[in-house]
């Protein structure tokens, strides 16, 4: 990292930003000069493709003749580096910024809506964001150009359901998995619960088709220790990715959620106790290093049941399941390469009726074949800058996301999902394959939990997940529909709180 162009930029660090989880790895922060003189300057908040930019700005300054000022994050603190820069007298004319961020710019006046971007090219990109993707104050606007998109489900390693059931082929298994009702899901955690323990189960009907089991235990499917990798210490995992799948059934993206009624929030009660339903499945069927992982202080202890130890139950074939997101590829890759090739999305399902959905047109059916993808930043234009300014950046980000070059970059060298991928985008990356694939055929939820108080990160964790760790996975024993309510009603009750 550091000086890379006879202009020189700043650069900094690396790090792994995954809805509302960190981790880190990298170098810390380096300085640079940055250049006196410069046309524009460009703050990237998405470190994860850091060096990548800097080569991708390298190219751009030697096809156009344009001196350009780079600055890439290197550290967790997002936005009180941004607010320094942004209140500087070098400001950024295009900055990184999010759900979580927009008010601030919106407020001050900082970020222009792109209804009104002079640059018709950027106009019409902006034009074609899809509405839940869009990046907005009260759904009005439209701020920004999305980096990539990110999203997450059930991974699965396609081999281990081959020898579960002794398939030729996966895809059918797949298909019919992605349209079998929850009720059809719930039976086929217990039979294959039942045959880790014994080596034998009743066969299991997925969308109406029989799947048996395989008369005898392979290699492979005599490693599992249960059907999920649950990560019970990190409240992420399930406040947060986990009650973002109820808020889908009440709203349709991060604004909606943002703007809730008081009705609205009430409504949130029917999806959170189906999800309560759901999370007791997934807590009474984990997997263990040696064995399933039962509840009680073990289910919660970082030593037993961290992200770290998840990925590595999944990787080394211990829980048929993960739920996580396209970002876990580089740690399933330092653990096991061997399953890279054979891994998938399958679609968190929930036990909801017809009236627990509030969003207009989705159908049960649709939301339980549907996997949640969002935007974790977007590209915006600073409004504080000269016109010129606005205009270079405007310029750039119509070449990054329309021009051939610019296109191969998104995919090539930053490794990102483009929001517009069409089926030739390609990845080495199964994971994101198979989020384009849920994106083409419109089977997608949104991320409304962005919209929940103070951003998500307060009510997904300490609100909804506080009160699952603390009061239900920490305790042993069965829960019963009464527990289902009642964590439903105290998740409500906390939203109500904080904002009415």
């Amino acid at each position: 990292m550091g000086k890379r162009s006879t202009w020189s930029r700043w650069t900094a660090g690396a790090a792994g930003l995954a809805l509302g989880a960190v981790l880190l790895s990298g170098c810390g922060s380096q300085e640079a000069k940055a250049p006196t003189n410069y046309d524009f300057y460009i703050f990237n908040g998405k470190s994860e493709n850091a060096e990548a930019m800097e080569e991708v700005v390298d190219r751009y300054e030697a096809e156009t003749g344009l001196t350009i000022k780079l600055f890439s994050l290197g550290t967790t603190d997002v936005a009180e580096t941004l607010r320094s820069e942004m209140n500087s007298s070098a400001k950024p004319a295009l900055f990184s910024t999010n759900i979580g961020g927009v008010m601030e710019w919106s407020e001050s006046g900082a970020i222009l809506d792109l209804n009104e971007a002079s640059n018709p090219e950027l106009k019409a990109l902006a034009a074609e964001v899809p509405e839940p993707l869009r990046l907005s104050a009260d759904g009005s606007q439209n701020y920004g150009i999305p980096y990539n998109i990110e999203g997450y489900g059930l991974i699965v390693d396609t081999r281990m359901a081959e020898q579960l059931f002794d398939l030729e082929n996966p895809e059918p298994f797949l298909e019919d998995f992605k349209a079998a009702t929850y009720d059809e899901f719930e039976n086929l955690v217990n039979q294959v619960d039942a045959y880790i323990a014994t080596g034998q189960a009743d066969q299991v009907m997925l969308n109406g088709s029989p799947y048996p089991f395989a008369a005898s235990k392979t290699e492979l499917t005599s490693r599992l220790t249960g059907v999920f990798a649950e990560a019970g210490a990190e409240k992420w995992t399930y406040g947060d990715h986990m009650g973002n799948i109820a808020l889908n059934a009440v709203f349709s993206s991060a604004v909606d959620a943002r703007n809730a009624s008081e009705e609205q929030v009430e409504q949130l009660k029917g999806p959170l106790e189906k999800l309560a339903r759901t999370l007791d499945l997934y807590s009474a069927h984990a997997a263990g290093m040696e064995g399933p992982l039962e509840r009680g202080p073990s289910y919660i202890n970082s030593t037993t049941a961290s992200y770290d130890v998840s990925v590595q139950l999944f990787a080394t074939g211990k829980a048929l399941f993960l739920k996580q997101g396209n970002w876990v590829y580089p740690n399933i890759e330092k653990l096991n390469a061997d399953i890279l090739p054979t891994l998938t999305f399958l679609p968190i399902k929930l036990p909801l009726q017809q009236e627990d959905i509030q969003v207009e047109g989705l159908t049960v059916e649709q939301f339980n074949r549907s996997v949640p993808q969002f935007v974790p930043s977007y590209y915006a234009i600073n409004t504080k800058v000269t016109e010129r300014e606005q205009e270079l950046a405007q310029q750039f980000l119509v070449w990054l996301n329309t021009t051939e070059e610019g296109r191969r970059t998104i995919v090539e060298d930053f490794q990102f999902i483009p929001y517009n991928a069409d089926d030739s985008v390609k990845f080495e990356n199964t994971l994101n394959n198979s989020l384009i694939q849920y994106q083409l055929a419109g089977d997608t939820l949104s991320n409304p939990f962005n919209g929940s108080p103070a951003g998500g990160a307060y009510w997904g964790q300490e609100v909804f997940g506080s009160i699952l760790q603390e009061r239900y996975y920490n305790r042993e024993g069965e829960w019963t529909p009464e527990d289902y309510r009642t964590i439903a009603e105290q998740s409500v009750q906390g939203w109500q709180d904080v904002m009415y």
